[in-house]
């Protein structure tokens, strides 16, 4: 997407005025990007201190509110703030590193996608490594889980124009919420670097871990935002390839039965694919029906010969075939 030179970047910081404010505006003035804005949403109200109109040379506003701010409001007052060309959240108890901005700026003009991320580090309570966040995929996973973090991902302004917002139904996850909206509008592209980090034993959304985790609650709003998106969940089954990723991950699960429902309906719709010859091998073998999946995993290799995941595949069909006959003699 061409947006011209070093556009215009506007990092959106939520804050509850909290110590860790600095180390954000920090984390964000000090980004090597050229060209960039500050606009810190004062999330807590009117309590909020004041701040100078600059941050280490970059322009800063103060989004003032008489009344503390949910998280959804929040992010939307700091959207209609906004004068950048492209946006990127960043919680105030989260880091960048100091090329974030650079790196995905460059990767969005790259392409047309008006949504890139990158992959954040997750940190616990005690800022020890505990995993990370963000990855490739397809749309259907968004009804598991959200793929990207926001402090991680960068999006264009168009897609606000389109009618992406945060809703205030939700008093969390509403960027999962706004990660379907976004969805709808644009394909997403994944920048494989760790450009940030995200402090999920901070907070007390319960989204995060240790301390910040509440199962029960994040259950409760993750099932309203399946509920909202329904239709929108089964239109994209009808793309083999979303449905594909809906068949591997019941097939991760143990759900072999449904698996193999799912892929043996993609393989239909893409016989040449190696991916679904593979996955759909591996359904058989686990429902049993070791001939079936030994003729795929044969289709896959005439296909594209020497791939080492279908040589180790067949190599365990094999092995499951021989133990099978050897356990009825």
């Amino acid at each position: 997407m061409q947006s011209g030179t070093s556009p215009l970047v506007s990092v959106l910081i939520r804050s509850m005025d909290r110590p860790v404010l600095e180390r954000a505006l920090d984390c964000a003035a000090l980004q090597t990007y050229p060209h960039l804005e500050l606009i810190v949403v004062g999330a807590c109200g009117e309590r909020h201190r004041d701040l100078p109109d600059q941050w280490h040379g970059r322009p800063l506003r103060l989004v003032r509110s008489v009344v503390p701010l949910p998280r959804a409001e929040a992010a939307n007052a700091g959207l209609d703030a906004a004068f950048g060309d492209w946006i990127n959240l960043l919680d105030d108890d989260d880091e960048w590193t100091e090329d974030h901005l650079e790196h995905l700026v460059a990767f969005a003009l790259e392409g047309e996608a008006r949504l890139v991320h990158s992959t954040a580090e997750i940190r616990n309570e005690r800022n020890e490594h505990a995993g990370f966040v963000g990855r490739s995929g397809t749309h259907m996973q968004l009804y598991y889980q959200n793929r990207w973090q926001p402090t991680a991902t960068l999006f264009h302004r168009s897609l606000m124009a389109d009618g992406a917002r945060f809703d205030p139904a939700f008093e969390i996850l509403e960027d999962w919420d706004f990660a379907i909206q976004c969805a709808r509008l644009t394909a997403f592209r994944w920048l494989p670097e760790v450009t940030c980090i995200w402090h999920a034993g901070a907070g007390e959304s319960g989204c995060g871990v240790g301390a910040n985790e509440d199962r029960s609650r994040h259950a409760a709003f993750a099932q309203r935002v399946r509920d909202k998106w329904r239709s929108q969940f089964e239109e994209w089954m009808k793309d083999p390839r979303e449905l594909m990723f809906l068949g591997q991950r019941h097939l991760k699960e143990g759900d072999v039965g449904t698996a193999l429902e799912l892929l043996e309906t993609v393989l239909d719709a893409l016989p040449n694919d190696l991916n679904a010859l593979n996955l759909c091998a591996m359904a058989n073998m686990h429902n049993g029906r070791l001939e079936r999946a030994e003729a795929l995993l044969l289709s896959a290799e005439r296909l594209r010969p020497g791939v080492p995941a279908i040589r180790a595949n067949l190599d365990l069909l094999r092995a499951k075939r021989l133990a099978t006959s050897g356990s009825v003699r």
